[in-house]
Order: C-alpha cells, then structure tokens, then sequence
C-alpha cells in the first residue's frame, strides 16, 4: 500500500530520524534504581548462559543451594530464606522434582502435616556443583580489579538494601572508596 501526501507536505523537509542505539543505558549519572536493575538483569542473564546446558535456572540453582546448605529445610522455608512465594517455590521443587534434581524425604513432624522435608538427589548434587563453579567464576568477574575496601563497601551497601535498612547510603565509609 503507497502512502500518499497530501500535496502541501510534498516539498517538506522530514526531519532526520533519532537512530535509537541497540543499548540505550543511562550511564553512571543514570537513576540508581534503574541501574540496579540493569546490572541485576546483566548478571542474571550471563548467569542463566552459563547453566543452561545443565537443565537449570539460576531460581532453581538458588533453591538448590538452599536445599544443600539447609538439611531438613521445608518448601515454606525455602519461600522465606529466598524471599519468594509460596506458590514460586512450588512451582521450583515441583520442576526440581520432576527432573530428578529433588526429592521429599519421609518424617518432616507430625504425621498430619503434609509438609515433608526437602533434599537433593545425587544428580542434584551434581549440577549443584556444575552449576556453583560457573556462577562464581561470574560473581568473581564482577570485583576483577576492584580494590577489597571497595568491594567490601559495595557488599554492606547491597547487603544493607536486601535488608531493607532505612538508609543503605550509610553503610559507605566514604574512606571505603
């Protein structure tokens, strides 16, 4: 289909089209919140590169995690420690499970509660370790270069953030930059 002009705007001049860049970021002067998130995102998707080849995601390779370093540890424990849902943490041990990467142990309590205690299979253990080595080696990369002070300063503050203290700003010692 033509588009046709009317006769007036024949002779216009178009102004030039704004070419948007394939990364339009803000840059270090770009709203904080903003490139939390963009770093955030960054390393989840490099994260989610490396591993995927062992069948998993980073929320399952977290849950993993958890799962090993928490003997006993139950479905709603696993929602609280990771900060998710309920219904999230679900849907990650059912899909654990069903790949063979999970599996509930017996005697969790009472013999009433449903709740049954979570473990990992062997083949869990397995891309657990797979999966440990090839996101650290990514969690490294992010301090390459970087002085321990500010490294140090960067952790308290992202800490302080995930805590959900009132002001994370404080946890930078300006002699720690």
């Amino acid at each position: 289909m033509v588009k046709i002009r009317p006769l007036d705007d024949q002779n216009a001049v178009e102004p030039p089209k704004r070419r948007t860049r394939a990364l339009d970021l803000p840059g270090e002067n770009g709203d904080l919140a903003v490139l939390l998130r963009q770093a955030a995102s960054a390393q989840r998707l490099a994260e989610e590169r490396l591993i995927a080849d062992l069948g998993v995601t980073p929320p399952q390779l977290a849950a993993l995690t958890l799962i090993s370093g928490n003997p006993g540890l139950l479905a709603a424990d696993l929602a609280r420690k990771a900060k998710l849902t309920p219904q999230t943490v679900s849907l990650i041990v059912a899909n654990l499970r069903r790949a063979g990467l999970a599996r509930e142990e017996q005697g969790g309590g009472s013999s009433a509660s449903r709740a049954r205690p979570l473990a990992l299979t062997p083949e869990g253990e397995k891309v657990l370790r797979a999966g440990r080595e090839r996101t650290e080696a990514a969690s490294a990369r992010l301090t390459e270069g970087m002085r321990p002070k500010r490294e140090k300063a960067i952790r308290r503050w992202l800490a302080a953030i995930v805590a959900g203290l009132p002001l994370p700003g404080t946890a930078l010692d300006g002699d720690d930059l």
